[in-house]
C-alpha cells in the first residue's frame, strides 16, 4: 500500500468508528419526526423470537433506525443517487421545478379493490336516494401535474379509472374537478402529497356549482412557509424547497369534535411548529369530527373522507349546519344509525383516487347496526 492511500482510508475508519460509537452512546429515538414514524426499538431475545427470525429481523431494523445522525446520512444518500441520474428514489419521483411525486403505477393500482369500492359507493346512494349523495375523488397528481414528471416515468392510468368511476357510480353525482385544479399555478404541494389549500378551493367551487349553490367568496391567508411533507420525508433531499400552507381564516364554528376532544376552531395553529404542518386542518384524522358551524338553513353533511377532506372542509362551513367527517379506517359504529340520529341530508365521498382504490373499510357504509 503506498503511503498516499493511507490518509483517505483513515478518514474512513475514524469516521465509522466514530459513527458507531455515537451510536452506541446516544439514547434510542423513539420517533422520526421527518419519516413521521416510530422507529425499531431494541428487540428482545428469546429462545423463540431467535429461531423463527424475528429476532434478526428486528435487530437490523434496529440497526438502520437508530444509526447516529440516520436523517443525515439519508439525504446524503438521496443526493449521491440524484447525481448520478436516479429519479426515483424511494418510491418518490424526482420532478421539474422541485416536484416530488409517489410512485404509481399501473402495478401498484388495486383495480379489484378499487371496483369493490366504487360498488359499495353506488349501492350505499342507491339505498339512500333520499338524501343528496356525491363522490369527488381528487385526481393523483401526476395525472393532473404530468409535465413536470421524470421523461417517461411510469404512471397508472387515472383517466381510465375516472372514466370507471362515472360508468360505476353515476356521472350525476361524481364531482370532476379535474380541469379546475389543471388550471392552476399550484394545485398540489412540491413536497407533500395533499393538494394545496387552492388546490381545494377550486375544487370546492366546483362542487358548489354541481350541487346548484353559489360559491362563498374565500380569501386565503398564508401561516407558513415553511413546510416539507410526505414526499420529501422519504427522500430528505437537502435542497427540497418549502412549500407555503394558506387557510381560509374567516372560516369560524360553534364548535369542532374531535373524537370527544372539543374545540371552537377549525384549526390546531400549535401544529405549525411541529414537523408535519398540514395538521393544522383539524389536527389530522379522527374517527368522527363532528362541526356546529352556527348556519341555519336545515341541510346537514356527512363527509366519507381521507385526509384530502381536512382543508377541504372550511369551505362547507357556510353551506350546512353540521358537518360530521368520518375516517372509516377508524369508524366502528353502524352508519344507517348515525345518517338517521343526526339528519342528514347531503353526503359526499371525497377521496384522492389511489387512496380510495386502496382503502379496505368502504364496505362499511352499507354494513347493519
Amino acid at each position: 500500500m503506498k503511503k498516499r492511500e493511507l490518509p483517505p482510508l483513515i478518514a474512513v475508519a475514524v469516521i465509522l468508528l466514530g459513527l458507531s460509537l455515537a451510536t452506541l452512546l446516544l439514547p434510542d429515538r423513539t420517533f422520526s419526526p421527518n419519516e413521521n414514524r416510530y422507529l425499531q426499538q431494541a428487540p428482545k431475545l428469546t429462545v423463540d423470537r431467535l429461531f423463527s427470525g424475528k429476532f434478526t429481523e428486528e435487530a437490523e431494523k434496529y440497526e438502520s433506525d437508530q444509526v447516529a445522525l440516520r436523517d443525515v446520512w439519508m439525504g446524503a444518500a438521496s443526493t449521491l443517487q440524484r447525481f448520478s441520474g436516479r429519479r426515483d428514489i424511494n418510491g418518490v419521483y424526482l420532478g421539474k421545478d422541485g416536484y416530488l411525486f409517489a410512485r404509481l403505477t399501473e402495478d401498484d393500482f388495486d383495480q379489484k379493490q378499487y371496483e369493490k369500492n366504487l360498488a359499495a359507493v353506488r349501492t350505499f346512494m342507491d339505498g339512500h336516494t333520499d338524501l343528496d349523495c356525491r363522490i369527488l375523488l381528487a385526481p393523483t397528481p401526476a395525472a393532473v401535474l404530468a409535465e413536470l414528471l421524470p421523461k417517461n416515468a411510469p404512471v397508472y392510468d387515472a383517466a381510465l379509472r375516472h372514466t370507471q368511476l362515472a360508468d360505476a357510480v353515476g356521472q350525476d353525482w361524481v364531482i370532476d374537478v379535474r380541469e379546475a385544479l389543471a388550471a392552476l399555478p399550484e394545485p398540489y404541494y412540491r413536497t407533500d402529497h395533499h393538494w394545496t389549500t387552492a388546490g381545494a378551493l377550486a375544487a370546492y367551487e366546483v362542487w358548489c356549482r354541481d350541487t346548484g349553490r353559489e360559491a362563498a367568496d374565500w380569501k386565503l391567508t398564508a401561516v407558513t412557509d415553511g413546510f416539507r411533507g410526505t414526499l420529501y420525508s422519504k427522500v430528505l433531499l437537502p435542497n427540497s424547497p418549502c412549500d407555503t400552507i394558506t387557510l381560509p381564516a374567516d372560516a369560524s364554528v360553534r364548535s369542532v369534535d374531535c373524537d370527544g376532544t372539543v374545540t371552537d376552531s377549525l384549526y390546531r395553529m400549535e401544529e405549525l411548529t411541529e414537523k408535519d404542518k398540514y395538521k393544522v386542518f383539524q389536527g389530522g384524522n379522527w374517527a368522527r369530527v363532528t362541526i356546529e358551524t352556527g348556519t341555519e338553513n336545515g341541510r346537514r353533511l356527512l363527509l366519507v373522507k381521507d385526509s384530502f377532506a381536512n382543508c377541504f372542509v372550511p369551505f362547507l362551513t357556510e353551506h350546512f349546519e353540521t358537518v360530521t367527517m368520518l375516517d372509516l379506517r377508524h369508524f366502528t359504529e353502524s352508519l344507517d344509525d348515525l345518517v338517521e340520529q343526526q339528519g342528514i341530508t347531503d353526503v359526499l365521498v371525497l377521496y384522492e383516487l389511489s387512496n380510495f382504490a386502496e382503502d379496505r373499510n368502504l364496505f362499511k357504509l352499507n354494513e347493519a347496526g
